[in-house]
This record gives structure tokens, sequence and C-alpha cells, in this order.
């Protein structure tokens, strides 16, 4: 019995230090009695797994300015956060136009990046192409603590067992791509959907009062929205990232009623094939012009096109967002979120922004119009990537 009180005690301490790191690390101005007011354990409790961490070296102490404080009477505290240089993190995103990395801090500062061209359909070249990626940001983090490695993708991912389940690259399928890479560059490695940890990285750099659950709206070659419940996206086994994209919509051509899918209607991918028919007769020599001196057509080159007025192009964005906004509506009608993230190049464009706007909410139901918060997250093509860096502070440093 004396057993297993201690082991009981030892998990009970585990788990509430575990609950302390993930407070630490989402709150602004994380004080010792503010954690023990949040998480409902008493202030010695809090101040003994706190001591013990700034001991390791994880954590510092940082005063707090005197406009940060909600009540400045007595002894001003000094907020606990943990210190950038305490371990450090890769992530990989193996996207459908580029494959990215980045070297990150405990703090989310990406310290190195890269970009490169698309992964290869090829399993053994892709694996010889990420591990080189990844010894090069290991060579640059010589010297210092890293966790892991995260790396993110298309398709149905187990990620519990680092497996593949389903991808584009059909050459991929059924690989145990977590075991594979970690064989080869030596760390820990953690794979999961691109989409999802975009959702897990956002989560993680909010700071502050944020919301219990949200959609997390993207929008690339294809269309996602996972959704994020209580600091983790809803997942399974079979899960992938929310494919809203293969979500049918009835829709009306030269008379003739056909369904079709929302990737096929308002993706990036439906937009390039519109503005490519439209070359291929003659018109927009604007972007065939651009093309031209890129080499290919990216969503940059549609974009700035856009932006000079170009009645077409205006016309094709326009109606792939009209679509868009209806695939969104959709989410929010079936699951409330209340809140909703969305993260595209496409809505670089204030404009953009306005339309998918009034596309959705002339089709919410209800009071979703008025109680739904859209928030367009700031593009940056390392997003996915970071998303894979945070996946891996939660796994391997806050939850263990």
């Amino acid at each position: 019995m004396a057993g297993k009180k201690g082991n009981s005690l030892l998990e009970t301490r585990r788990r509430n230090r575990v609950l302390i790191k993930n407070m630490i690390f989402r709150m602004e101005n994380a004080t010792r009695t503010a954690i023990a007011e949040e998480l409902g354990l008493t202030l010695p409790t809090i101040t003994t797994s706190v001591n013990e961490m700034l001991g390791e070296g994880i954590l510092e102490e940082i005063p707090i300015a005197e406009g940060q404080l909600m009540n400045s009477m007595g002894r001003r505290p000094n907020a606990i956060a943990f210190r950038a240089d305490a371990a450090y993190v890769i992530g990989v995103e193996l996207g459908p136009y580029a494959t990215r990395a980045v070297l990150m801090d405990l703090k989310g500062e990406v310290l190195e990046s890269s970009e490169h061209e698309r992964a290869a359909e090829n399993y053994e070249g892709m694996l010889e192409k990420v591990t080189n990626i990844i010894e090069g940001l290991m060579r640059k983090a010589e010297g210092r603590t890293l966790l892991g490695v995260g790396v993110g993708l298309p398709g149905f991912i187990d990620r519990e067992n680092g497996i593949v389940r389903s991808n584009m690259r059909k050459d991929w399928i059924g690989k145990n791509l977590a075991k594979d890479l970690q064989e080869r560059v030596g760390l820990p490695v953690l794979i999961d959907n691109n989409v999802r940890l975009r959702a897990v990285g956002h989560e993680m750099s909010m700071r502050g009062t944020k919301p219990d659950s949200f959609a997390y709206f993207f929008v690339s070659k294809g269309v996602a929205c996972p959704l994020m419940l209580k600091e983790d996206v809803v997942a399974g086994y079979t899960a992938g990232a929310g494919e809203i994209g293969h979500t049918v919509i009835r829709v009306c051509t030269d008379g003739k009623e056909e369904q079709k899918c929302v990737d096929d209607l308002g993706s990036e991918r439906a937009i390039f094939e519109k503005c490519q028919e439209a070359m291929l007769n003659g018109r927009l020599p604007e972007l065939q012009e651009m093309m031209r001196k890129e080499g290919h057509l990216t969503m940059q080159q549609i974009l700035a096109i856009q932006e000079t007025g170009q009645k077409e192009v205006n016309q094709i964005i326009d109606q792939a967002i009209e679509y868009l906004g209806i695939a969104l509506a959709n989410v929010v009608n079936l699951i409330n979120p209340g809140y909703v993230v969305v993260d595209s190049c496409l809505f670089c464009n204030e404009k953009n922004r306005l339309t998918l706007i009034q596309s959705a909410k002339s089709c919410f139901f209800g009071l979703n119009e008025e109680e739904v918060q859209i928030v367009f997250e700031k593009y940056s093509p390392l997003r996915g990537a970071k998303g894979a860096g945070y996946f891996v502070i939660r796994e391997k440093f806050l939850d263990s």
C-alpha cells in the first residue's frame, strides 16, 4: 500500500507540473498567484514546482511593468516565463508547393529557416532530401538542447504510430515516416497532418484570453478546416484535416445543374485552372508575361494582377471566394465554433477578406452572423513549419 501511495503522489506531482508548464507557456504575465487561481491548486504547490524549474534553468523571472498589473498594491511580483534558450525544435512542412523548415526556440522565435522545392514523389528520394534539410538545421543548433523534429504533410496521418495512411504521393502511403526519419537523424520525430499542425501552432502562439475552441479554415491547393477543442485538434485514427474541400455544392453551369466539391470551386487549384484556361484562350496577357518571367504560375502573381483591377481575374477570384464563403458557413452552422481563424495567401488582399465575410455571413443561420468572430491569420509561408515545431514543444516539453 505504501508503494502505491508513493506512486500516486509522484503521478499527482507529475500531472500538476504538466498543468503548470502549460499554463506558464500560454499565460501573459504568469505569476505564481495567477497560476494557482487558474488551476485551482494551492500556492505552495505552484511555488514548489516553479522553484524546481527555476533550479533546472528552464524558467526565468521577469519583472512586470507597473501598467501591466491589475492590482499594484503591495510588493510587485515577478512574472514566470520559460527561457527561450532552454530548448530548441525543428519544424518541417512538406507542403503542396514547397518544403519549408525552421529552427525555433522555446518561445516560438525562428532562428533559422529554409525553403526548398516540393518534396519528391519517390519516398526514398524525399527521405534523403528531408534528412539533409534537418541535418543542416541541426548543425546550426550545435551545442543546444534539441527536443526533436516535427513534420507536417497533407493527407490522413496516424500520428500515434508515425504512419502516412493516405497522401497524394502514392509512394508515401503506408510508410512509417516518423520511424524512418528518426533512424536517420537521431532525434525524436513526430508527424501529423500539416493543417492540423497549423491549428496547433496558432493555439500555442495565442496569449491571454482565448476561445476554448475554434475552427481553422485553411485554403491552399485544397481547402481544409480542422476543429481545435481545449488545446488540441479533434482527432482519431482516421482523422485528416477536416476535409471541407471534399464536401459537395450543387452549381448551375450553362443552365445545367451538377455537383462539384469545394476544392473544384474555391481552392487555389481552381483559381489556377480558371486563369490558365483564360491564358490558353489568349486573354490575361499581363499574367502571361509574369508567368514567362517566373517560369511558373503562382498565387502571388494572380493577386498582383488582381490588385491592378484586371476585371476577369477579379471575377475568377470573387467567384471562388463566394464558394469558400458557402463552405465556411456550412462549418459554422454545423458546429457553431464562435471563433474562426482563416489562413491563406489568398486573403493577403483586404478586398478578398471582405468578400469572404460577406459570402459566409449571407449563409449563416440564426445568431451566427452577430456572434461568430472571423480572424484572418497574417500570411506567412513558414506557418506550417512553425506549427510542426510548436507540436514538438507541446509533446516533448510541456506535456512530458
